[in-house]
């Protein structure tokens, strides 16, 4: 099988190495390509064996070949890997845990003709290509990710690298099927999106994690609730969190600061290091010398504190959001903008909020407050962000009931 071709670009970019206490966890043996890569059309996998879970899973898109194919979805157990060490149905049967593909189906269904791209596409149906991925989590933010990079439009030939996997540091989460041992379920996932740009004609990366849960990294206990978010991050903080080490070149090409670094302070307008964006939009995506959106949550004290996401009627006249001061002085918050998931603005007029005081803004137009999810953000007149709310489509289904979001500001 071809697998992954690190040549792909143009640029050499090998599949990411390993810290040696990774390496000892590695499925290695004979029947694999070098012991350790399982190749398969277009993608290759290397599996942890402790995890029984792929560590990182290298994938070849080719967007000027693509095409529409059957979905198999018949999940095989791959001999040349062995059994025991990839998590079969019994893990994912009758609960909320999908088999969420590492290398895509459609963004790996691509080849010369049909027929190799249907070959391509039913090649992703093994369950090492596959980890627990929360349903919710699967179907909407890692979904909204992959469509992202199927379609994307910054590079310069249709051709698109990407590194994909888990995120199991930190985390103690498990699932155990009855009479099969226990599964660690991953904190999160990364993906990393290499591509030879159109206007510098030079290689460009992109890089995110999406937790599973928003705390899942700290906290330990297992909780309940699962709150997703997905975030543009450094390269680093991925190898921090995974034990890989990639390719020097990747590691330069990324836009995002590990380190704190004066000049890009200064420069690009950032104020924290390391650097972690929300992202929940193409429009949130950071670009290389793009100036940030200064981070000013934690300064200032005015809240978004209540929404009308879901009104009876006719919705877009009847939605409103309500801003309140928590300030222990008065704030103007003319200038001010709402901005929306699509980064539509709303400029707010001049206002005097006294402390304690809230006020609600009606109506929104040209922002628009989604029913199947979406956030909400605030902006000073200086363009720096004051707050950003993140909301489900669960939220939003019942009609007529603001969501209050003040809840949010009461001490631990």
């Amino acid at each position: 099988m071809p697998g992954y071709d690190p040549d792909f670009l143009g640029v050499r970019l090998p599949i990411p190495g390993s810290s040696p206490s990774l390496t000892g966890d590695l499925v290695s043996n004979a029947q694999l390509r070098d012991d350790v890569y399982a190749d398969y059309v277009n993608y290759t996998v290397i599996t942890n064996a402790k995890a029984r879970s792929p560590v990182v899973v290298a994938l070849n898109i080719d967007q000027n070949k693509l095409h529409k194919t059957r979905r198999r979805d018949r999940w095989l157990i791959d001999s040349r890997i062995g059994p025991e060490f990839q998590l079969n149905n019994d893990y994912y049967r009758d609960n909320p845990w999908d088999r969420g593909h590492l290398a895509r189906r459609a963004n790996a269904a691509w080849g010369d003709n049909i027929r190799l791209a249907q070959t391509a596409s039913d090649e992703t149906f093994y369950y090492s290509n596959a980890c627990l991925q929360h349903a919710n989590f699967n179907q909407d933010e890692w979904l909204a990710l992959e469509d992202w990079v199927l379609k994307l439009k910054l590079d310069k030939d249709g051709r698109i690298t990407s590194f994909s996997g888990p995120i199991m540091d930190g985390y103690m989460r498990t699932i155990e099927p009855e009479g099969r041992p226990p599964a660690r379920v991953p904190a999160g996932f990364f993906k990393v999106v290499c591509f030879i740009n159109k206007d510098s004609d030079k290689l460009d990366v992109r890089a995110f994690i999406m937790l599973q849960d928003r705390d899942a990294l700290a906290d330990k206990s297992g909780r309940e609730v699962f709150n997703f978010q997905t975030y543009q991050v450094s390269v680093t903080e991925i190898e921090d969190l995974t034990g890989l080490a990639f390719d020097d070149d990747i590691y330069q090409q990324n836009p995002l600061y590990y380190r704190e670094n004066a000049e890009a302070r200064s420069n690009l307008n950032i104020s924290h290091f390391p650097e972690r964006i929300e992202i929940d939009g193409p429009n949130e995506i950071v670009a290389g010398g793009t100036r940030r959106v200064f981070i000013a949550d934690d300064e200032v004290d005015v809240y978004i504190a209540a929404a009308m996401v879901n009104p009876k009627g006719k919705e877009t006249e009847k939605e409103w959001v309500s801003i309140i001061n928590l300030e222990d002085k008065t704030v103007d918050i003319g200038g001010w903008k709402l901005l929306d998931k699509e980064g539509r603005e709303l400029t707010l007029k001049p206002r005097v909020l006294a402390p304690g005081e809230a006020v609600s803004v009606q109506p929104l137009s040209p922002v628009r407050l989604s029913n199947l999810g979406g956030t909400i953000i605030l902006h000073d007149d200086q363009g720096q962000r004051i707050d950003r709310i993140k909301y489900t489509k669960k939220e939003a289904e019942i009609e007529g009931h603001p969501m209050i979001f003040a809840y949010r500001y009461t001490a631990d």
